[in-house]
């Protein structure tokens, strides 16, 4: 502890020898009433005695102090020397007991059981102990003492003071540590004295003190553990400081800090010149980058090392023209993965305004990015969809009556083959049937749009052909598949399944494309192998089988091969969407889609589907071969309704040798002549014309005569509206679809025309 004689040395002043003319004093260091340590009772020449009686010249209240314990004579000489005056509990001089002896320049004096002098042969110490008290109450510095035997503590009236209490409220009075330590700190508080004893090492405790109805404030304690006459620990004195107003900034700290390190978003501090100098753990996790390494570097350089920072300045300017900056920051981490950010920095200010630092925020907005990108996508591919469903409607009309008219073509060649030279016709019948074949082509290339054009707009479950739509996929991925590898087919006989084709075709297609996104580009397209495999290896169930010899997947990839959103593409490449698609398609199916992967080995991805019943197997497109009915075809009469002029023409040349055909290339031109004729056996009517549509036209004749509605049998080169979708789904009348087959649409015109006659 610091004393009176610390505090004089340290003032530079010479220990002056002792004379008749140097003072002398004793200061106490060690007592019962803390308040008094550091006091200094001087000795002038003549007897001085020492003890609790009120006779005594330098009185000491302490119970372990004989009435007259001591006596001290300071000789004209200024030698001074200590006699007992028969105390009951001894005088003891540097921890020896003594009857009589000289005092030297810094001996220990100690008189009772606890009261301890230094014996010093100085001048001016009274002003010298009077700055020391000032010193410690300037420096809001108390002093206690805890008497180890008894395990009570005083306090200065220092204490009082700085803790704001009334003088006395602590001071004055002995009292049990458990009265004033808050109840959570008290063990701890005396294991750190206990251990302190045991040691004979220096206190430093930090805890809080709760006198009663007073609050609880935080102490900061340091003290010095001091022996008895025996030369064991017997207490501990030393200094106190209330620092609760550290404790509460050093708590607002650590809240500031939890908040700080907390926040989801990244936290970037950083100086004036834009480098960073704290940052929390979300920016290191956003980042993928450590504190040590972020530390001293701007974040353009850190997240793009060896590249010129182009950010930094466009940031400092903005911060100095409008005191805030907002834009996207764009990196890739170490693992590869994108990350997009939407920042805002902002400049930290002092008490003063004046800008000490910048705070930037960091919130990753990559999901939502991609989620965009991918609306955007779906709603590309619904656009396409439509637009698909809509090119294949316009193709298919004048496909109808080219077919036709080939046909009616190669029916007149026919009968001019006998009437002329042999030789002279078979040439044109050979360029008929090459152009039928190619118009069929383009009919069947129709058709595979509309089917997969058809998507969510037909989610009805039925029998599906697999080995068709598995084909339709590889026709339509050939231009990628080739370029990459070679595509092997290895198909079993397999049953029919309950699906719908055209999502069975999406998804096919969707491994397709993958397992050729999974071969390196550029390299020889012989050296790979894209194989599908259909087969059906028990009762009930039909498996398909797409195995590629790409990059492969590592265990971690497979894992979450099927989860939203996730992809190992960059962006612009893959959505991440595209499997989980396809799993969700196959389950709804009640179907079950694997994948089996090795880093360098390839992938192979298992489709399982629930075969048909064997007694419900019936193809996938309904025919319109109707049974023999056993009847001469009767003559009909048939009024054909279509928006395409070609259309009705070739329709009547083909029907009018057998039938009365009539046209309109209206709808409100074919309800003018039914209303002046309603018996029509069959009207053959377009779905989609422009203006009045035959939808609009059925329910015109549905309200006005029901019967004639019931003739009517729809023509449709592709459903490519909602409403159209949902009417010829719902509308009990027979369907054909174009290009037409003339033989269906005869067999289809006779029955019609015999229930009618009938």
């Amino acid at each position: 502890m610091t004393t009176l004689d610390d505090v004089t040395t340290c003032a530079g002043m010479p220990l002056a020898p002792p004379s008749a003319t140097a003072g002398a004093c004793l200061i106490l260091i060690s007592t019962a009433m803390p308040a008094a340590i550091g006091k200094a009772y001087p000795l002038a020449p003549g007897e001085h005695v020492l003890g609790r009686g009120s006779d005594a010249d330098i009185r000491i209240d302490d119970h372990g102090v004989s009435r007259r314990h001591a006596r001290i004579v300071r000789t004209p000489e200024g030698s001074c020397h200590v006699t007992d005056l028969g105390s009951t509990n001894g005088t003891y001089l540097n921890g020896v007991s003594v009857t009589s002896t000289e005092l030297r320049e810094g001996d220990r004096l100690q008189i009772g059981t606890g009261t301890v002098f230094r014996f010093s042969a100085r001048e001016q110490l009274e002003p010298r102990e009077e700055q020391l008290r000032q010193a410690l109450s300037a420096a809001r510095v108390g002093i206690w003492d805890w008497n180890a035997s008894s395990g009570v503590v005083t306090w200065s009236e220092h204490v009082d003071r700085l803790l704001g209490l009334p003088v006395g409220k602590l001071s004055g009075r002995a009292m049990d540590l458990k009265e004033v330590v808050h109840p959570a700190d008290l063990s701890r508080v005396r294991e750190a004295l206990a251990t302190a004893l045991e040691k004979r090492t220096q206190v430093e405790l930090e805890y809080r003190i709760e006198p009663a109805g007073s609050g609880y404030r935080w102490l900061s304690c340091k003290g010095d553990v001091l022996s008895d006459m025996e030369g064991a620990p017997a207490r501990i004195t030393g200094t106190v400081m209330d620092i609760t107003a550290r404790k509460q900034a050093e708590q607002e700290l650590r809240r500031q800090a939890l908040l700080f390190e907390s926040f989801y978003d990244a936290v970037l501090i950083t100086d004036l010149s834009g480098r960073i100098v704290d940052l929390n753990p979300s920016a290191e996790r956003m980042f993928g980058r450590t504190k040590s390494e972020a530390l001293g570097h701007t974040l353009f350089s850190v997240l793009n090392p060896g590249l010129t920072d182009i950010l930094t300045a466009n940031i400092l300017t903005a911060l100095d023209q409008a005191g805030r900056w907002t834009g996207e920051v764009k990196f890739e981490r170490r693992d590869g993965t994108v990350c997009a950010c939407e920042s805002v920095a902002v400049p930290l200010r002092d008490s003063e305004g004046r800008t000490i630092a910048c705070i930037m925020v960091h919130r990753d907005i990559t999901e939502r990015k991609n989620l965009q990108a991918r609306l955007v996508m779906a709603d590309r591919l619904a656009s396409v969809g439509t637009l698909g469903a809509g090119v294949a409607h316009e193709i298919n009309n004048p496909l109808a009556y080219m077919l036709v008219n080939l046909h009616l073509i190669r029916v007149g060649l026919e009968r001019l083959e006998a009437v002329t030279p042999q030789g002279t016709i078979e040439p044109l019948q050979q360029l008929v049937q090459e152009t039928t074949e190619g118009a069929e082509r383009i009919a069947g290339i129709v058709q595979d749009l509309k089917t997969f054009a058809r998507g969510e707009q037909d989610a009805r479950m039925g029998p599906v052909d697999v080995r068709r739509a598995v084909e339709l996929a590889c026709k339509m991925a050939d231009n990628m598949l080739r370029h990459r590898a070679r595509l092997v087919l290895e198909f079993d006989h397999v049953p029919l399944v309950e699906a719908n084709e055209s999502r069975l075709c999406q998804v096919f297609l969707n491994l397709l494309l993958n397992a050729s996104q999974a071969i390196p580009e550029g390299e020889p397209a012989e050296r790979h192998e894209i194989a599908v495999r259909l087969r059906a290896p028990e009762r009930g169930r039909v498996v398909v089988e797409v195995r590629d010899t790409g990059v492969g997947m590592t265990a971690e990839v497979l894992s979450r091969v099927f989860d939203p959103f996730f992809t190992t593409k960059p962006i612009g490449e893959g959505t991440g969407l595209g499997l989980s698609i396809c799993h969700g398609i196959i389950e709804s199916m009640k179907g079950t889609i694997s994948a089996e992967s090795e880093p360098g080995r390839g992938s192979t991805f298992r489709v399982t589907l629930r075969a048909m019943p064997q007694e419900s197997e019936t193809p996938t497109r309904p025919s319109f071969r109707l049974p023999e009915l056993g009847l001469s075809s009767p003559r009909a009469r048939i009024l054909v309704v279509d928006d395409e002029p070609n259309v009705t023409l070739s329709l009547q040349r083909a029907l009018g040798a057998e039938h009365e055909v009539a046209t309109a290339n209206t709808a409100r031109e074919a309800l003018t002549l039914l209303a002046q004729d309603r018996g029509y056996d069959v009207i053959l009517c377009d779905v989609m014309m422009p203006g009045m549509t035959g939808m609009d036209l059925y329910g015109e004749l549905e309200r006005v005569s029901p019967e004639v509605a019931g003739r009517v049998v729809f023509m449709t080169g592709g459903a490519f509206t909602p409403r159209a979708v949902t009417f010829l789904q719902g509308v009990p009348n027979p369907k054909i679809g174009k290009p037409l087959n003339l033989e269906e649409l005869r067999m289809l015109v006779t029955r019609r025309a015999v229930e009618a006659q009938r």
